[in-house]
């Protein structure tokens, strides 16, 4: 699978080619390494309208030894095709694709 976006910066295009891809995952507290994790989804970017829905999540699929919390800075979650598609707790500052969804 190749990501190809024209907006996309160099470091974004690199990340794709390495088959990551960040889902709506996230700690419900992102200050807290142990709170659980839920499905964050923005409804709206515009600052003015900004926000977001947050549930519970009723399905997981971690890969072995997942989430971990790797240095106490992991709370937002990965599809890591190299890991046979199971997710991966990682830090939310990492550059890589989004798996998103549109509604037309």
């Amino acid at each position: 699978m190749k990501c190809k976006c024209a907006s996309f910066s160099e470091a974004t295009q690199s990340a794709c080619s390495e088959r990551r891809f960040w889902t709506a995952g996230q700690r419900s507290d992102p200050q807290s390494a142990v709170s659980p994790f839920v499905w964050r989804v923005i409804t709206s970017t515009d600052m003015a309208t900004y926000s977001d829905t947050v549930s519970q999540m009723t399905y997981q699929n971690w890969y072995t030894g997942e989430p971990n919390n790797l240095a106490n800075a992991e709370f937002c979650v990965e599809l890591y095709n190299d890991h046979s598609s199971k997710w991966n707790d990682r830090p939310c500052n990492q550059t890589i694709c989004s798996v998103c969804e549109l509604d037309i």
